[in-house]
């Protein structure tokens, strides 16, 4: 059962990364669109490694934001337990 919530866990975190990554590239297209778009000749290779990048910094951040309040939930209710 705990390998099972750790899989579900993993896949949930993947929709996440991969739902991120398409944003930033979303976002990069509509910039390059408007911005660089004649300029460079191998743009969407450019595009798809910034919102990579992009989307590895987020989803990372995202993680650590959700772990941040995992902790205080957890020291939250060791402190409760503690006052009883």
């Amino acid at each position: 059962m705990w390998i099972m919530s750790n899989v579900v866990k993993e896949v949930l975190e993947l929709k996440e990364f991969i739902s991120t990554f398409i944003l930033c590239l979303i976002v990069c297209w509509v910039a390059t669109f408007f911005f660089v778009g004649l300029i460079i000749n191998n743009i969407w290779a450019i595009v798809i490694i910034v919102a990579f990048l992009l989307a590895v910094l987020i989803t990372a951040f995202m993680n650590q934001q959700s772990r941040i309040e995992e902790l205080e939930r957890k020291m939250e209710k060791s402190l409760n337990n503690k006052q009883d």
